[in-house]
């Protein structure tokens, strides 16, 4: 798989932000956490005013990542959880949205 850069597109600067600030929160800057926490509400904001329905399948997508940047509050869990978050956004920002396009194939399939 290539890698997929979009310098042109605010959604690919969210993710490229989150996953810088998600580094510096595993490397032991406890702002971090926060600086995360505060981008994704962002996101999930963007994303409700560009979408204009919180049943949109990008703004599911935010509102789950910034359930899981919750989890930065939890002293005794954070690390873990934003390890996964660490790649699951380097995923979505350098290999593009390819990345998760299996969460929407179908489940059922015809026989």
């Amino acid at each position: 798989m290539k890698p997929k850069i979009i310098i042109k597109e605010i959604t690919w600067w969210f993710w490229l932000i989150s996953f810088g600030f998600i580094l510096s929160a595993i490397a032991g800057w406890t702002a971090g956490y926060y600086a995360v926490m505060a981008i994704s509400f962002i996101q999930v904001i963007y994303f409700l005013i560009k979408e204009k329905s919180i049943m949109s399948f990008p703004v599911q997508i935010r509102l789950v990542y910034f359930a899981f940047t919750l989890f930065g509050f939890w002293i005794g869990g954070r690390m873990y959880m934003f390890i996964l978050l660490l790649l699951g956004t380097f995923m979505v920002t350098f290999l593009g949205p390819v990345s998760y396009t299996h969460l929407t194939l179908p489940t059922k399939r015809i026989v």
